[in-house]
């Protein structure tokens, strides 16, 4: 069941009980995406962002503080450039990098501190570069590339630095990841582009080495998907590699690549033992000869950020947790911090005389005194909608197909079953129908509409109300029964999900389809895919895909389980630019109260399904087939994008989802 954490703070071995009114704590408002940890030889942790900001905790358990350059207004943003990383050369000697800005428009230079991050200097490593790789060894040394293709290497602790040579003297060889042996001479270089280097001589001489790619050990679904290596490391007498988020691993005196599965990260310890990250977000520990030595029994809570290593202990980062991992500990501490107060969460409710707020987990309530929040309890789960319905305050996942009962006397969430039925349109009446099309963006924005109103037992165009020309083709009056079905339609959805029979396919759809698949072959095969053609539904992943597994699907429907048809459906793709577009059906119901359905995605699924609905304020999502196609009938066909109706449509997304879940299976 729902296991329910309350409002005291969070870890296993150290807890935050030093603090007084730990309910009050901030989560830190990390700005800017976070690619690598910095972690110090006393454990300190440091995080730099590609907004340009830095924050740091003194120890797991720890409050964070907000670093050097960094704002704590949340709508600031830092003119310095990308901080990519923060590094520890000894406990006080640190260096930030990344794609710096300075004064001159340069991006030469690191910052560097020698007081443990009191103070910083810029130091220039050689040519303006946005620094995509670094790696920085115990001993002082440090060799950092870019896109200046140029590497960089200090054996000061980053006081000088002098510059090696491009590898290849001419094309775009920008290296992404780096890794040297303790020798400091042996290292690996890989590339954004299916390339990988060693060098056995400090970056004098170089080998080029095959990549699981280059050996076949994978396909490039397209040619646009970048190959790119993401993080390579050696340890022992093996070498181990992300590639477009595989991970592989080979013996380095015979280049072999072969898949590690269910591993999403990976990284080396100082005594060459490898930790490694699993799909299931457990942590396991191979020794340098890659004999299976540990595998913990707690797990992340999700797949981490950025990982890293110090004093043989794997930390990693996730959304709003920080780790410290070994075989002795599992310990894990939320990011709070006291130098900011909770913001204005995104969702409030007043009941029973209290302001309620809702912001990712955390449950809040406002303190009227003091005129702030507090944190009152934490979910298992982001909250993904909160309403007051029946007098009771419920709470729904972010699928919004299960509710719970907020109980704020014991501070508990309760499993709660909605009604079977929400709508009894026979004892209230639906007294308005609304039907619009709109947009949102910076600068713009446009909305058109349909309205009609109850007369009698029909409803009736409103043209004061309805934009001029919308939807012209539906009739000027409305069968209230037809309305009434569409509730129903929508209240159903909830309790059941969509069976292929809903689809109501007949052996010649099954034809079409399969002869579709076989056309769109031919020409992507020919002419690729136009990856900037947003308008086009049908997006296949790329040139390289199975097509046979589509035609396969159409052939196996009767095989494929309900609830997987239903999850097809309920896939929404969101959307991608500053414009949001929607379609909307509001209906109007006697007493005022009021069901809003809309649909809202760039490339909207089969019917524009799935939808959201709201009914003051209670939202569950509606993949109804059904109230779709009555709705298109309704409209003569002129409010959906008329693709999106097809039934060969439909199809396309059934199997294009199954093959992306087989995709995503196969990369680990």
């Amino acid at each position: 069941m729902i296991k329910n954490i309350l409002h005291s703070v969070l870890l296993l071995c150290l807890p935050l009980t030093g603090f007084s009114q730990s309910e009050y704590l901030a989560r830190l408002p990390i700005s800017g995406a976070v690619s690598e940890l910095g972690v110090s030889p006393s454990e300190e942790i440091w995080v730099g962002t590609r907004a340009g900001s830095v924050y740091y905790t003194k120890q797991i358990g720890e409050l964070w503080h907000f670093g050097p350059f960094t704002s704590k207004d949340e709508y600031s943003h830092s003119s310095t450039g990308s901080f990519d990383r923060v590094s520890f050369f000894s406990e006080d000697t640190m260096m930030i990098s990344g794609f710096i800005h300075g004064e001159d428009g340069n991006q030469d230079f690191i910052y560097r501190s020698v007081n443990h991050g009191k103070t910083w200097d810029k130091v220039k490593f050689g040519n303006s570069s946005w620094l995509d790789a670094a790696y920085v060894n115990n001993n002082g040394k440090a060799w950092l590339s870019g896109s200046s293709q140029l590497i960089y290497h200090t054996s000061d602790y980053g006081k000088t630095w002098k510059t090696f040579p491009k590898v290849e003297q001419t094309g775009n060889l920008r290296f992404s990841t780096i890794h040297f042996a303790d020798d400091e001479r042996t290292g690996l270089f890989g590339s954004f582009w299916n390339v990988l280097y060693r060098t056995s001589d400090n970056c004098k001489s170089w080998e080029k080495l095959p990549t699981p790619l280059s050996q076949g050990k994978y396909t490039r679904l397209s040619k646009h998907d970048k190959p790119d290596i993401r993080k390579v490391r050696m340890f022992g007498e093996y070498y181990i590699i992300n590639q477009q988020g595989r991970v592989f691993i080979t013996k380095s005196d015979s280049i072999n690549w072969e898949q590690l599965s269910n591993v999403v990260d990976f990284e080396v310890t100082e005594s060459d033992r490898l930790y490694v990250v699993k799909h299931d977000h457990s942590v396991e520990l191979y020794d340098s000869s890659f004999k299976h030595v540990w595998k913990s029994e707690r797990k992340l809570k999700s797949n981490p950020t950025a990982i890293a290593v110090r004093n043989e202990s794997l930390f990693a980062l996730t959304y709003e947790t920080v780790y410290k991992v070994n075989p002795k500990v599992f310990m894990s501490s939320d990011l709070f911090t006291d130098e900011v107060p909770i913001p204005e969460p995104y969702a409030t409710v007043k009941y029973d005389g209290e302001v309620y707020g809702f912001q990712n987990k955390d449950i809040l309530r406002y303190d009227k005194k003091s005129k702030r929040w507090y944190r009152y309890m934490i979910a298992d789960f982001p909250i993904g909608n909160a309403t007051v319905f029946d007098n009771r305050l419920l709470v729904a996942d972010p699928s919004l197909k299960q509710y719970f009962l907020l109980d704020a006397t014991d501070k508990k969430l309760e499993a709660y079953k909605l009604p079977q039925n929400f709508f009894d349109t026979s004892q209230n009446s639906i007294a308005e129908f609304h039907i619009e099309t709109g947009s949102q963006g910076c600068f713009h924005s446009d909305n058109s509409r349909r309205s009609y109103v109850r007369k009698g037992n029909r409803l009736v165009l409103d043209t004061k109300r309805s934009t001029a020309g919308y939807l012209s083709s539906m009739p000027n009056e409305v069968d209230s029964n037809l309305l009434n079905k569409c509730i129903e339609a929508v209240d159903e959805s909830r309790l059941q999900t969509v069976a292929i029979t809903s689809l109501q396919l007949s052996d010649k759809d099954i034809a079409e389809f399969k002869n579709f698949i076989d056309k769109e072959e031919k020409r992507i095969k020919k002419t690729g895919i136009d990856r900037f053609k947003t308008d086009d539904l049908y997006a296949f992943l790329g040139e390289n895909i199975n097509f046979a597994f589509y035609k396969g699907i159409a052939d196996s429907l009767s095989y494929i389980p309900n609830e997987l048809i239903d999850e097809a459906f309920m896939q929404d793709y969101g959307n991608w630019s500053t414009t949001t577009e929607w379609r909307r059906v509001i209906f109007v119901l006697e007493d005022g109260k009021k069901l809003i359905v809309e649909s809202s995605s760039d490339k909207p699924n089969y019917l524009h399904v799935p939808w959201t609905v709201d009914f003051e304020g209670l939202k569950f999502k509606s993949n109804s087939i059904h109230f779709g196609r009555m709705v298109d009938d309704l409209t003569k066909g002129n409010f959906f994008l008329s693709a999106a109706t097809e039934k060969n449509y439909a199809l396309f997304k059934i199997a294009d989802f199954m093959y992306r879940k087989k995709v995503r299976q196969s990369a680990y």
